[in-house]
Protein backbone atom coordinates (compact mmCIF):
# COMPACT_ATOMS: atom_id res chain seq x y z
CA UNK A 1 0.00 0.00 0.00
CA UNK A 2 1.09 3.37 -0.81
CA UNK A 3 1.96 5.77 2.00
CA UNK A 4 0.06 9.18 0.76
CA UNK A 5 -2.07 9.26 3.97
CA UNK A 6 -5.31 11.84 4.09
CA UNK A 7 -7.64 12.65 7.07
CA UNK A 8 -8.83 9.50 7.70
CA UNK A 9 -12.69 8.84 8.68
CA UNK A 10 -13.70 5.52 10.27
CA UNK A 11 -17.26 3.32 10.33
CA UNK A 12 -19.24 3.75 13.77
CA UNK A 13 -18.71 0.50 15.38
CA UNK A 14 -22.34 0.59 17.73
CA UNK A 15 -22.68 -1.25 20.74
CA UNK A 16 -26.10 -2.28 22.05
CA UNK A 17 -26.52 -1.51 25.89
CA UNK A 18 -28.84 -1.84 28.30
CA UNK A 19 -29.25 1.87 28.79
CA UNK A 20 -28.90 2.83 25.32
CA UNK A 21 -31.27 5.00 23.61
CA UNK A 22 -31.92 6.40 19.98
CA UNK A 23 -29.75 9.65 20.46
CA UNK A 24 -26.68 8.01 18.51
CA UNK A 25 -29.76 7.82 15.48
CA UNK A 26 -31.40 10.77 16.05
CA UNK A 27 -29.23 13.34 17.17
CA UNK A 28 -26.00 12.33 15.78
CA UNK A 29 -27.06 10.37 12.44
CA UNK A 30 -25.42 6.77 13.25
CA UNK A 31 -27.78 4.88 11.99
CA UNK A 32 -31.08 4.45 10.77
CA UNK A 33 -32.09 1.49 13.22
CA UNK A 34 -34.74 1.33 16.23
CA UNK A 35 -32.04 -0.68 18.22
CA UNK A 36 -30.88 0.91 21.61
CA UNK A 37 -27.31 1.81 21.05
CA UNK A 38 -25.88 3.05 23.62
CA UNK A 39 -22.17 3.42 22.36
CA UNK A 40 -20.54 4.39 18.82
CA UNK A 41 -17.33 3.21 18.61
CA UNK A 42 -14.95 6.08 16.50
CA UNK A 43 -11.82 4.97 17.05
CA UNK A 44 -11.56 1.60 18.59
CA UNK A 45 -8.98 -1.00 17.87
CA UNK A 46 -9.60 -3.39 20.64
CA UNK A 47 -10.73 -7.16 19.65
CA UNK A 48 -14.39 -5.76 21.18
CA UNK A 49 -14.46 -3.63 17.83
CA UNK A 50 -12.04 -2.51 15.81
CA UNK A 51 -12.86 0.24 13.10
CA UNK A 52 -12.48 0.05 9.44
CA UNK A 53 -11.75 3.35 7.15
CA UNK A 54 -15.09 4.83 5.56
CA UNK A 55 -13.34 7.36 3.43
CA UNK A 56 -10.83 7.77 0.22
CA UNK A 57 -8.62 5.21 -1.33
CA UNK A 58 -8.13 2.99 2.29
CA UNK A 59 -11.61 2.86 2.51
CA UNK A 60 -12.56 -0.79 3.74
CA UNK A 61 -9.25 -1.25 5.10
CA UNK A 62 -9.11 -2.16 9.26
CA UNK A 63 -7.24 0.48 11.26
CA UNK A 64 -5.26 -2.30 12.82
CA UNK A 65 -4.05 -3.14 9.29
CA UNK A 66 -3.59 0.65 8.80
CA UNK A 67 -1.29 1.15 11.37
CA UNK A 68 0.38 -2.40 11.21
CA UNK A 69 1.66 -1.31 7.65
CA UNK A 70 2.52 2.49 8.40
CA UNK A 71 2.58 3.19 12.01
CA UNK A 72 5.54 5.58 12.20
CA UNK A 73 3.19 7.60 9.30
CA UNK A 74 -0.05 7.30 11.12
CA UNK A 75 0.47 7.10 14.67
CA UNK A 76 4.05 9.60 15.07
CA UNK A 77 7.54 8.34 15.94
CA UNK A 78 7.70 9.23 19.44
CA UNK A 79 4.34 7.18 19.79
CA UNK A 80 5.58 4.71 18.53
CA UNK A 81 8.50 4.34 20.80
CA UNK A 82 5.88 4.19 23.69
CA UNK A 83 2.94 2.40 22.39
CA UNK A 84 4.54 0.39 19.80
CA UNK A 85 1.81 -0.15 16.37
CA UNK A 86 -1.09 0.24 18.38
CA UNK A 87 -3.95 2.97 18.38
CA UNK A 88 -3.49 3.80 22.38
CA UNK A 89 -6.60 5.45 22.62
CA UNK A 90 -10.58 4.84 22.38
CA UNK A 91 -13.16 7.33 20.64
CA UNK A 92 -17.14 6.90 21.93
CA UNK A 93 -20.10 8.75 21.47
CA UNK A 94 -22.29 7.52 24.39
CA UNK A 95 -25.93 7.61 24.17
CA UNK A 96 -27.35 7.32 28.14
CA UNK A 97 -30.87 7.42 27.66
CA UNK A 98 -30.64 5.35 30.70
CA UNK A 99 -28.77 5.98 33.86
CA UNK A 100 -25.67 3.98 33.62
CA UNK A 101 -24.17 1.06 36.68
CA UNK A 102 -21.87 2.91 39.26
CA UNK A 103 -18.47 1.83 38.38
CA UNK A 104 -14.92 2.14 38.11
CA UNK A 105 -11.58 1.00 36.29
CA UNK A 106 -8.55 -0.06 36.90
CA UNK A 107 -4.85 1.79 36.66
CA UNK A 108 -2.03 0.43 34.21
CA UNK A 109 -0.37 -1.78 36.64
CA UNK A 110 -3.91 -3.03 38.21
CA UNK A 111 -4.59 -4.14 34.48
CA UNK A 112 -1.25 -5.69 33.96
CA UNK A 113 -2.00 -7.60 37.01
CA UNK A 114 -5.31 -9.23 36.43
CA UNK A 115 -5.96 -9.17 32.93
CA UNK A 116 -2.80 -9.10 31.41
CA UNK A 117 -3.59 -5.94 29.54
CA UNK A 118 -1.35 -3.13 28.78
CA UNK A 119 -3.02 -0.08 30.30
CA UNK A 120 -6.31 0.23 32.50
CA UNK A 121 -8.78 2.88 31.62
CA UNK A 122 -8.42 6.85 32.33
CA UNK A 123 -11.08 8.94 30.29
CA UNK A 124 -13.00 12.26 29.92
CA UNK A 125 -16.17 13.67 28.77
CA UNK A 126 -17.66 16.29 26.71
CA UNK A 127 -21.49 17.00 27.34
CA UNK A 128 -23.17 17.58 23.50
CA UNK A 129 -26.66 17.27 24.92
CA UNK A 130 -28.31 17.00 28.40
CA UNK A 131 -31.72 16.77 29.66
CA UNK A 132 -33.18 19.11 32.67
CA UNK A 133 -31.72 17.83 35.67
CA UNK A 134 -29.38 15.16 34.28
CA UNK A 135 -26.72 14.43 36.14
CA UNK A 136 -23.16 12.04 36.60
CA UNK A 137 -21.64 10.75 39.62
CA UNK A 138 -18.27 11.34 40.07
CA UNK A 139 -16.57 10.22 43.47
CA UNK A 140 -18.11 10.51 47.14
CA UNK A 141 -20.01 13.41 48.87
CA UNK A 142 -18.34 12.51 52.29
CA UNK A 143 -15.23 11.33 53.35
CA UNK A 144 -14.24 7.87 52.11
CA UNK A 145 -11.68 5.08 52.37
CA UNK A 146 -11.27 1.45 51.34
CA UNK A 147 -12.91 -0.14 54.87
CA UNK A 148 -15.48 2.59 54.18
CA UNK A 149 -16.02 1.49 50.75
CA UNK A 150 -16.41 -2.25 51.15
CA UNK A 151 -18.64 -1.62 54.03
CA UNK A 152 -21.25 0.10 51.67
CA UNK A 153 -20.84 -2.05 49.38
CA UNK A 154 -21.70 -4.96 51.53
CA UNK A 155 -24.43 -3.29 53.03
CA UNK A 156 -26.17 -2.32 49.34
CA UNK A 157 -25.94 1.36 50.53
CA UNK A 158 -23.67 2.88 48.40
CA UNK A 159 -26.39 4.98 46.49
CA UNK A 160 -26.50 7.49 49.51
CA UNK A 161 -22.88 8.05 49.53
CA UNK A 162 -22.27 8.83 45.83
CA UNK A 163 -21.11 12.94 44.69
CA UNK A 164 -24.14 13.97 42.08
CA UNK A 165 -23.31 16.91 39.40
CA UNK A 166 -25.86 18.53 37.22
CA UNK A 167 -24.60 18.69 33.99
CA UNK A 168 -25.09 21.00 30.74
CA UNK A 169 -23.90 20.56 27.32
CA UNK A 170 -20.42 21.85 26.58
CA UNK A 171 -19.77 20.79 30.42
CA UNK A 172 -16.48 18.58 30.41
CA UNK A 173 -14.90 16.07 33.05
CA UNK A 174 -11.63 13.75 33.64
CA UNK A 175 -12.46 10.44 35.12
CA UNK A 176 -9.03 9.21 36.50
CA UNK A 177 -8.34 5.46 36.62
CA UNK A 178 -9.79 4.34 40.52
CA UNK A 179 -12.42 6.96 40.33
CA UNK A 180 -15.57 6.01 41.20
CA UNK A 181 -18.39 7.63 38.37
CA UNK A 182 -21.52 7.18 35.95
CA UNK A 183 -23.36 8.64 33.51
CA UNK A 184 -26.93 9.67 34.71
CA UNK A 185 -29.66 9.02 31.85
CA UNK A 186 -30.85 11.76 29.26
CA UNK A 187 -27.07 12.64 28.24
CA UNK A 188 -24.90 12.38 25.11
CA UNK A 189 -21.44 12.75 25.14
CA UNK A 190 -18.06 12.17 23.40
CA UNK A 191 -15.63 10.40 25.43
CA UNK A 192 -11.80 9.90 24.83
CA UNK A 193 -9.96 7.15 26.99
CA UNK A 194 -7.01 4.81 26.81
CA UNK A 195 -8.00 1.40 24.57
CA UNK A 196 -9.12 -0.59 27.29
CA UNK A 197 -12.62 -1.76 27.79
CA UNK A 198 -12.15 -2.98 31.41
CA UNK A 199 -14.77 -1.91 33.80
CA UNK A 200 -15.65 -3.02 37.41
CA UNK A 201 -19.59 -2.54 38.15
CA UNK A 202 -20.06 -2.30 41.74
CA UNK A 203 -24.01 -1.18 41.81
CA UNK A 204 -26.48 -1.73 38.97
CA UNK A 205 -29.64 -0.56 40.39
CA UNK A 206 -30.93 -4.36 40.86
CA UNK A 207 -31.77 -3.88 37.01
CA UNK A 208 -32.85 -6.84 34.95
CA UNK A 209 -31.56 -8.22 31.41
CA UNK A 210 -33.92 -9.16 28.89
CA UNK A 211 -33.09 -12.87 30.14
CA UNK A 212 -34.31 -11.85 33.77
CA UNK A 213 -30.87 -12.27 34.98
CA UNK A 214 -28.86 -9.50 36.39
CA UNK A 215 -25.47 -8.27 35.07
CA UNK A 216 -22.10 -9.77 36.84
CA UNK A 217 -20.51 -7.37 39.26
CA UNK A 218 -17.21 -6.55 40.00
CA UNK A 219 -16.79 -6.11 43.91
CA UNK A 220 -13.17 -7.46 44.59
CA UNK A 221 -11.48 -6.05 41.61
CA UNK A 222 -13.18 -2.49 42.67
CA UNK A 223 -11.94 -2.89 46.19
CA UNK A 224 -8.44 -3.34 44.86
CA UNK A 225 -9.06 -0.50 41.97
CA UNK A 226 -10.66 2.01 43.82
CA UNK A 227 -8.58 5.40 44.75
CA UNK A 228 -10.17 8.59 45.93
CA UNK A 229 -8.63 11.30 44.20
CA UNK A 230 -9.84 15.08 44.80
CA UNK A 231 -12.74 15.91 43.01
CA UNK A 232 -11.33 19.60 41.99
CA UNK A 233 -9.09 17.74 39.15
CA UNK A 234 -12.70 16.21 37.75
CA UNK A 235 -14.32 19.36 36.22
CA UNK A 236 -12.64 21.09 33.35
CA UNK A 237 -13.28 24.47 33.57
CA UNK A 238 -13.04 26.48 30.42
CA UNK A 239 -15.02 29.28 28.31
CA UNK A 240 -17.31 27.58 25.90
CA UNK A 241 -17.55 31.13 23.98
CA UNK A 242 -14.26 32.43 23.72
CA UNK A 243 -12.66 31.99 20.21
CA UNK A 244 -9.44 30.11 19.52
CA UNK A 245 -7.99 27.42 21.11
CA UNK A 246 -7.69 26.59 25.10
CA UNK A 247 -6.32 23.60 26.53
CA UNK A 248 -9.26 21.16 28.16
CA UNK A 249 -7.14 18.16 29.59
CA UNK A 250 -3.81 17.28 29.35
CA UNK A 251 -2.47 14.55 31.21
CA UNK A 252 0.07 11.38 30.64
CA UNK A 253 -2.59 9.46 28.49
CA UNK A 254 -3.68 12.16 25.77
CA UNK A 255 -4.15 15.76 25.44
CA UNK A 256 -6.83 17.38 24.56
CA UNK A 257 -7.66 21.19 23.71
CA UNK A 258 -11.08 22.73 22.68
CA UNK A 259 -11.30 24.78 19.53
CA UNK A 260 -13.60 27.25 18.81
CA UNK A 261 -13.73 28.95 15.55
CA UNK A 262 -16.58 31.82 14.89
CA UNK A 263 -15.68 32.79 11.28
CA UNK A 264 -12.14 31.85 11.15
CA UNK A 265 -9.48 29.22 10.90
CA UNK A 266 -7.25 26.95 13.03
CA UNK A 267 -3.90 24.66 11.48
CA UNK A 268 -2.35 21.76 12.78
CA UNK A 269 0.86 21.20 12.14
CA UNK A 270 2.37 18.45 14.62
CA UNK A 271 4.48 15.79 12.98
CA UNK A 272 5.29 13.86 16.55
CA UNK A 273 1.93 12.21 17.43
CA UNK A 274 -1.29 11.69 15.44
CA UNK A 275 -4.04 14.30 15.87
CA UNK A 276 -7.80 13.20 16.10
CA UNK A 277 -10.61 15.86 15.74
CA UNK A 278 -13.89 15.45 17.28
CA UNK A 279 -17.37 17.82 15.86
CA UNK A 280 -19.06 18.94 18.78
CA UNK A 281 -21.04 21.74 17.36
CA UNK A 282 -21.52 23.58 13.93
CA UNK A 283 -20.14 22.71 10.58
CA UNK A 284 -16.67 23.15 9.06
CA UNK A 285 -14.43 21.34 6.65
CA UNK A 286 -10.85 20.17 6.75
CA UNK A 287 -8.49 21.29 4.04
CA UNK A 288 -5.38 19.25 3.33
CA UNK A 289 -3.36 19.14 -0.02
CA UNK A 290 -6.57 21.49 -1.15
CA UNK A 291 -9.28 18.64 -0.93
CA UNK A 292 -12.03 19.80 1.19
CA UNK A 293 -13.01 16.75 4.56
CA UNK A 294 -16.43 18.28 5.76
CA UNK A 295 -16.94 18.05 9.53
CA UNK A 296 -19.65 18.47 11.15
CA UNK A 297 -21.28 17.69 14.67
CA UNK A 298 -20.56 13.85 15.67
CA UNK A 299 -18.05 13.49 13.19
CA UNK A 300 -14.16 12.27 14.11
CA UNK A 301 -11.02 11.92 11.72
CA UNK A 302 -7.88 10.63 12.82
CA UNK A 303 -5.06 12.77 11.51
CA UNK A 304 -2.06 11.13 10.61
CA UNK A 305 1.25 12.52 11.85
CA UNK A 306 2.77 12.23 8.33
CA UNK A 307 0.00 14.52 7.19
CA UNK A 308 1.34 18.13 7.88
CA UNK A 309 -0.52 21.44 7.71
CA UNK A 310 -4.08 20.49 7.96
CA UNK A 311 -6.21 23.55 7.84
CA UNK A 312 -9.71 23.55 9.84
CA UNK A 313 -12.71 26.53 8.69
CA UNK A 314 -15.58 26.78 10.14
CA UNK A 315 -18.07 29.34 11.54
CA UNK A 316 -19.46 28.69 14.96
CA UNK A 317 -17.91 24.91 14.82
CA UNK A 318 -16.45 23.52 17.55
CA UNK A 319 -14.23 20.61 18.21
CA UNK A 320 -12.01 19.03 19.87
CA UNK A 321 -8.20 18.01 19.10
CA UNK A 322 -6.74 15.20 20.85
CA UNK A 323 -3.00 14.08 20.55
CA UNK A 324 -0.68 12.61 22.62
Amino acid sequence: MSTELYPLKCDSVLKERLWGGNQLRDYLGKTNSSKKYGESWELASLPEGTSSIANGKFKGKQLDEMISAFAKAILGEAVVERFGPEMPLLIKFIDASKKLSVQLHPDDALAHKLHQKPNGKTEMWYVLKAEKDAYIIAGFNESMDKEQFKQLLSKDTIEDSLNHILVNEGDAFYISSGLIHAIGGGIVLAEIQQTSDITYRVHDYNRKQEDGSLRELHIDNACEAIKFPSLDEVFLSYDAKQEGVQELKHCPYFNTDFVHLINTKHIISRSDSFTIVIGVKGEGVIVFENIEYPLRQGETYLIPAQCSEILITGKELKILEVYM
